[in-house]
């Protein structure tokens, strides 16, 4: 079930973000969300150095993905499981829709409203270059945030609805940065599946 394609952003300096709200139907998200609701014991926190100090993530977090690859961010190098049946199906759906591989996933976990991620871009140097970062929503309909990097620039926020697929293309990360904010009256949990195209090194790993 794909509907049609809204603009979020689109400027003359290459990023584009779009939005697709609903890219899997009832029955496809319930099945998604139910596969990765039974790999919970494989989520945990990751431990972020912030100001000298070592935290743990206001969420958990399970990364999957082809052999030999990791993924490592903000001081924390994460191993990589094999993709799960029903993921590697979605994968394989989203690559068709956008046209575009994708290699690695990292799922986020948000258990209620008061899991969150503050302001930051994903990390650009470890994927092929401006490929497309696909970040598809299963669960709670939460805010999600994205400004450009200048002083002052203009905050866009739209819904992120149960089965919606954003895409972020182009030199989006370069350019802006992304957050999903904290909401307390939200009780009920939200998976997040960021699917990208990691660029491998000699020793065939991405880091």
């Amino acid at each position: 079930m794909t509907t049609d394609t809204t603009e979020i952003i689109n400027d003359d300096r290459g990023a584009l973000v779009e939005y697709i709200e609903q890219f899997l139907d009832a029955d496809e998200r319930a099945a998604l969300f139910a596969e990765l609701d039974g790999a919970r014991a494989h989520f945990t926190h990751d431990r972020l150095r912030i100001y000298g100090r070592v935290v743990d993530s206001p969420r958990l977090v399970c990364a999957f993905g082809d052999d030999g690859l990791r993924y490592r961010y903000s001081g924390v190098d994460r191993p990589t499981r094999p993709w799960l049946p029903g993921l590697r199906a979605v994968r394989e759906r989203v690559a068709t829709a956008v046209g575009q591989d994708f290699s690695y996933t990292l799922v986020n976990l948000y258990r209620d409203g008061d899991d969150y991620i503050g302001w930051h871009s994903d990390k650009y140097a470890d994927i092929v270059p401006d490929s497309c970062i696909a970040s598809l929503s299963l669960g709670a309909e939460r805010p999600f945030r994205l400004r450009g990097r200048e002083k002052d620039s203009p905050v866009h926020e739209i819904a992120l609805a149960d089965g919606s697929l954003l895409l972020m293309k182009g030199t989006t990360q370069r350019l802006y940065k992304h957050q999903l904010p904290a909401r307390r009256a939200v009780r009920r949990p939200r998976f997040n599946v960021t699917l990208r195209l990691m660029r491998a090194t000699k020793q065939g790993r991405a880091w």
